[in-house]
């Protein structure tokens, strides 16, 4: 390869900035040493023989240098369609270290993603813990499950039962009087709208209650789920007679208590009480509970 060659190709990769240097620099050259080039070529001219020098065959080649070419020629690598370092992202120069650093941290997220869905089986698979929660709560309303229960939901005679303890004073005297001391006991006064029963006032048992009434005949559940239907039927009709006559002598008639207390006497005179009593066996069977 000659020398021009060489020049013109290392010209070509040179960028625009340093080839205006390049001019500027020259320029200024030619402006100072223009007397020296003017003397120069007068000398040449003095020994021409006619004879073409060297360098102007060069010339004559079709060769043209890069001081001639036009700015057009030095477009840049994005016009060209070259891609250059300086307009490719930051993130292509990262180091190994950094990338290998990222897919780790990706791992680690879908590492975590999976124990989070390991996390929500085993919550499902809990549920058997509320069953046995259920059971436990189904044993105790069983152990709470009584006779008096279990008649006043299912039964009518549980239902005579619990609305003749509503109004039983309207039809049951009690305490007998004949069941009563004829005098209060020693060290005692009676207790005001309480029959029979006493609290001691002096001596070591200050305090003390004595109930001297007759509890066989209490009306309770006990007692009354004693006695056979027909004869709860008869009571609570009875009850329910001398409430209504002391209501109206009380109130007066039309009163929303009375509609109630004929509404309950319809009831209780359909109760077919041979049905009732074998109604209420059945329920105490199937809960274990009959004796």
């Amino acid at each position: 390869m000659s020398s021009e060659e060489s020049d013109s190709s290392s010209d070509e990769d040179m960028p625009l900035s340093s080839l205006v240097k390049n001019s500027r620099s020259s320029s200024r050259a030619s402006r100072g040493s223009y007397k020296e080039e003017s003397a120069e070529e007068e000398e040449e001219l003095e020994f021409d023989d006619g004879v073409e020098s060297d360098e102007g065959d060069d010339d004559d080649d079709g060769e043209s240098s890069d001081d001639d070419a036009p700015l057009s020629e030095f477009k840049s690598p994005k016009a060209n369609g070259e891609s250059s370092d300086d307009d490719a992202p930051l993130s292509e120069f990262k180091s190994p270290k950094a990338k290998t650093a990222a897919k780790k941290k990706a791992t680690k997220k879908k590492a975590t993603k999976k124990k989070a869905t390991k996390k929500k089986a085993t919550k499902k698979k809990s549920t058997p813990k509320k069953k046995t929660v259920v059971k436990k709560f189904e044993s105790s309303t069983k152990a709470m499950i009584s006779r008096s229960s279990e008649l006043y939901l299912n039964a009518k005679k549980g239902k005579l039962i619990s609305e003749l303890l509503s109004r039983w004073w309207y039809t049951i005297t009690w305490p007998e009087p004949e069941s009563l001391p004829e005098s209060v006991p020693v060290n005692c006064d009676a207790m005001d709208g309480f029959k029979g029963v006493y609290v001691t006032t002096s001596g070591e048992d200050v305090g003390k209650i004595l109930d001297m009434r007759n509890k066989d005949t209490c009306p309770n559940f006990i007692n009354m789920a004693k006695k056979d239907s027909a004869e709860l039927q008869e009571l609570l009709l009875k009850a329910i007679a001398e409430q209504r006559r002391q209501l109206i002598e009380a109130d007066g008639e039309g009163t929303q208590t009375e509609k109630d207390l004929g509404m309950l006497e319809k009831w209780a005179k359909k109760v077919n009480p041979k049905t009732a009593d074998k109604e209420a066996i059945k329920v105490l069977k199937a809960v274990g509970l009959y004796a």
